[in-house]
């Protein structure tokens, strides 16, 4: 064999050897990744709290670095390259987010709600934190506090498991406590219904518990703060839901839920969100160019919720948006996306009669 037969050899040798690594890291990490898990219990899931979403982040890290059936056993340690990757963050300033989440946490009390005794009862997350911004590796290190210990340690009954995994792709605070919310009534006799898991829950009552803003019109809850989050959950998690606002009257006071746990090996598509109508004349050439990018997202989308689900469908009004946009455009689509408005609201009919 010549030196250059031999080096060659060597080479390719070297580098099956390093893929061999990397693909047993990657299997590794995905089996940890998986078996990761955050256990609050329910008193705490039902609290009082308002974090953002690096906060959170914080705190579901942490409660997987434990084992929620034994004691505290002190403070816990972050660093910034594992916070980084468990989130998939690649901005600059990661340990400053990380340092700023710690000291955000501090500031902000959790409300837990005393039923039986008509109280409100304000606990600390954390009692001491330290940081550390060094050539070895950033890092934060906090203690979770004596108070909500009883929420967090030795669970042996009344608690919630969440994946990890499925929790760290929500990029929102309200999309988290709404999954947990609903991954609190899965194993609940009173909420399931076949295979459905089935809950209510008032308006006033996740504003309180999750203090998502200022809204106050249910048009503005609906599209700032339900919609956003039920998106999310549906693609980057293990169940799939769909909604309905319940009146009271005349007014929307509560939401029904109602979901199933997905067996799919890949994530259920989320809806684009579509272009807003630009401010020009009716028919104008603009307008067309508006409705036809808008009729490419819709076409799209469709296409993929067939290739996750052959039965999943697009809601009714955005094929009351493909019929609009495709009345110019595409006769063919048009007349199809007319024909299956029609047909869905006569069986809608017929069910509701």
């Amino acid at each position: 064999m010549t030196a250059k037969a031999g080096w060659i050899t060597f080479e390719i040798s070297h580098k099956l050897t390093a893929l061999l690594y990397f693909a047993v890291f990657c299997v590794l990490y995905g089996f940890f990744m998986d078996d990761l898990s955050i256990v609050h219990a329910n008193e705490l899931i039902e609290a009082s709290y308002s974090l953002s979403i690096n906060e959170m982040r914080v705190i579901a890290l942490a409660c997987t670095k434990y084992d929620s059936r034994k004691s505290n056993f002190g403070e816990i340690e972050i660093n910034v390259s594992e916070f980084a990757e468990s989130f998939s963050l690649k901005n600059k300033r990661i340990y400053g987010d990380l340092r700023d989440a710690v000291k955000g946490i501090m500031r902000k009390p959790i409300k837990l709600h005393d039923q039986e005794n008509n109280e409100i009862i304000e606990l600390a997350w954390i009692t001491r934190s330290r940081y550390s911004a060094r050539e070895s590796g950033s890092y934060i290190s906090m203690k979770f506090s004596p108070e909500i210990e009883p929420y967090l340690f030795e669970l042996k009954d009344r608690f919630t498991k969440i994946n990890f995994e499925y929790a760290a792709k929500l990029n929102t605070p309200f999309s988290f406590r709404l999954y947990q919310w609903l991954k609190k009534s899965e194993n609940m006799r009173k909420n399931k219904n076949g295979n459905a898991v089935i809950v209510e829950i008032g308006i006033n009552w996740m504003k309180e518990r999750s203090q998502f803003g200022n809204y106050k019109k249910w048009g503005d809850i609906k599209d700032r703060v339900i919609l956003p989050a039920i998106e999310q959950i549906n693609s980057k998690t293990d169940i799939s839901v769909v909604w309905e606002g319940v009146k009271k009257g005349r007014s929307v006071h509560a939401v029904k839920f109602s979901y199933v746990v997905e067996v799919a090996t890949f994530a259920k598509p989320i809806r684009p969100r579509l272009y807003r109508r630009p401010k020009v004349l009716k028919g104008s050439h603009e307008e067309g160019e508006w409705m036809r990018k808008n009729l490419s997202l819709l076409l799209s989308y469709r296409d993929e919720l067939k290739k996750y689900d052959a039965f999943e469908k697009l809601d009714i009004k955005d094929l009351e948006r493909i019929a609009e946009y495709s009345s110019i455009f595409d006769r063919e689509i048009h007349e199809s996306a007319l024909k299956e408005i029609s047909e869905r609201r006569a069986k809608k009919t017929k069910v509701a009669s």
